[in-house]
């Protein structure tokens, strides 16, 4: 019996720790509002470079035009894809300064659409 009861605590930690990694990295669930298609989801954050709004991605290649939207406050930013990145999507200063409320540096509701 507590063999068993190891491995259910262990699966259970490691499907909880998938979850962690899987919104940590914009492979979090869908977002389900009506009309929107989001080609991926998950918290959005920033990286500390200058310029216009831009962003980087581990799915869309240098050049993809992609809209943010940040479902808590209505706010969006058009940018442009300019490298690669551990993440789905994550925007340079200036477009998440566009997008964030006051004080936060991390947009958790979102929806990323391609405008290519």
């Amino acid at each position: 019996m507590k063999v068993q009861r190891r491995h259910v605590l262990a699966a259970t930690v490691a499907v909880a720790a998938a979850a962690v990694v899987a919104v940590g990295t914009g492979l979090g669930f869908a977002d389900t509002t009506p009309g929107r298609s989001s080609v991926c989801s998950g918290s959005v954050t920033f990286f500390a470079e200058g310029g216009a709004p831009a962003a980087t991605s581990d799915r869309f290649p240098v050049g993809t035009r992609l809209r943010v939207t940040n479902l808590d406050n209505g706010r969006s930013v058009p940018v442009t894809v300019s490298g690669p990145s551990g993440s789905c999507v994550l925007l340079n200063t200036a477009a998440m300064d566009a997008i964030r409320e006051p004080g936060k540096n991390v947009v958790r509701r979102n929806v990323v659409e391609r405008l290519d």
